[in-house]
C-alpha cells in the first residue's frame, strides 16, 4: 500500500472520529437542555375579565374562540406533549408570551374602549389575511383550522360587537337589611395587606415605585379572588365592592404621570376604606 493510500484511509478515520465526537456532543447537548423547563404555570387572572365572560358569544363562537386562539392569547393555555422537548419548549413558550402581550383575553375588561375598538379590528385583519391560527401552529393542532364558513361566522361576530353603553342599572353596595356583610377572614387580611401597602409614602419623582405599588397590590388582589369562599349575596357584594379596585390598581400598574399617580393612589385607599361600611370583619384604621 502505497503513502498515498495510507493517508487516505488514515483521513477516513479521523473524519469517522469526528462524526462520532460531534454526533455524541449534540446528543449530550440535546439531553442537557431537556432539564432546562419552561414555566407552564398560567397567570392569574379574574373570570369576570375574561373576554367570552364579557362578551357572552354564541356557543359555537366561545367554541371557536377556545380551540383557535386561547391556547396563545389568553392565560388558560393548555400545553401540548412537546411542550416538555426543549427546545421546541423554548420557543413556545416565548411565542406565548408575546402573543398574550398583544392581546390576552383573560384581561379583556382591563383594556380601555378605544384598545378594545383596536383589537377587534386587529383580530378582524388577521382573519380576513388568514394569518390567524398560526400555519406553525395548525401543524400540530389540526381541530384550530377554521373552516371558510367557521371564518366568515367569526369575522361576521367580531364585526356585530357594538361598544355603545347599555342601560342597564347600575350596582351599588348595600347592606344586608342594615347590617353588615360577613367576609371571611383571607378576605379581610387581604385588604388590610393592601391598605398597607397604599398608604406607603412614595418619594417625589418615582413614578416607577406607583408602578410596583399597583403591582403588590394586583397580587393581593389575586389572592383575595383564590382564597375567597363567600357565597350568595354577600359574595355579590364583595364583587361590587372589589372591581373598582380592581381597576384602579390596573391603572395604577401602567400609570405615566406622576399627578394621575397620586389621584389614583387616594381613590384606592378611598374604596378600600368602604370596607368597614359594609362588612362586618373590620381592618386596622
Amino acid at each position: 500500500m502505497g503513502i498515498f493510500s495510507i493517508a487516505l484511509v488514515f483521513l477516513r478515520f479521523k473524519i469517522s472520529t469526528m462524526k462520532k465526537k460531534i454526533g455524541l456532543g449534540l446528543l449530550a447537548i440535546i439531553v442537557i437542555i431537556q432539564f432546562i423547563r419552561i414555566d407552564k404555570e398560567n397567570p392569574a387572572y379574574v373570570e369576570e375579565n375574561d373576554f367570552i365572560y364579557q362578551m357572552n358569544p354564541p356557543e359555537h363562537i366561545e367554541k371557536i374562540l377556545r380551540t383557535s386562539c386561547y391556547d396563545c392569547h389568553s392565560s388558560q393555555t393548555k400545553y401540548p406533549w412537546y411542550s416538555n422537548v426543549a427546545p421546541i419548549s423554548w420557543w413556545l413558550s416565548d411565542h406565548i408570551e408575546e402573543a398574550r402581550g398583544h392581546l390576552n383575553f383573560s384581561d379583556w375588561e382591563t383594556y380601555e374602549l378605544k384598545r378594545k375598538e383596536h383589537k377587534l379590528e386587529e383580530c378582524v385583519d388577521m382573519l380576513e389575511a388568514k394569518e390567524m391560527p398560526l400555519s406553525s401552529y395548525l401543524i400540530t393542532h389540526g381541530d384550530a383550522e377554521l373552516s371558510a364558513e367557521e371564518l366568515e361566522e367569526l369575522v361576521d361576530w367580531f364585526k356585530s360587537i357594538d361598544f355603545i353603553p347599555k342601560e342597564t342599572p347600575k350596582k351599588t353596595l348595600q347592606l344586608n337589611n342594615g347590617e353588615k356583610w360577613e367576609a371571611n377572614a383571607e378576605t379581610t387580611a387581604g385588604i388590610a395587606k393592601m391598605k398597607d401597602i397604599v398608604v406607603e409614602d412614595i418619594e417625589d419623582g418615582r413614578i416607577s415605585h406607583y408602578a410596583a405599588m399597583g403591582q403588590r397590590l394586583n397580587i393581593e388582589l389575586q389572592q383575595i379572588f383564590n382564597s375567597c369562599n363567600m357565597t350568595g349575596p354577600a359574595h355579590d357584594q364583595l364583587h361590587i365592592f372589589i372591581m373598582p379596585l380592581v381597576n384602579i390598581c390596573n391603572e395604577l400598574e401602567v400609570v405615566e404621570e406622576e399627578e394621575e399617580a397620586m389621584i389614583l393612589q387616594k381613590n384606592i385607599l378611598k374604596q378600600i376604606n368602604k370596607y368597614t361600611e359594609f362588612f362586618q370583619t373590620s381592618i386596622p384604621a
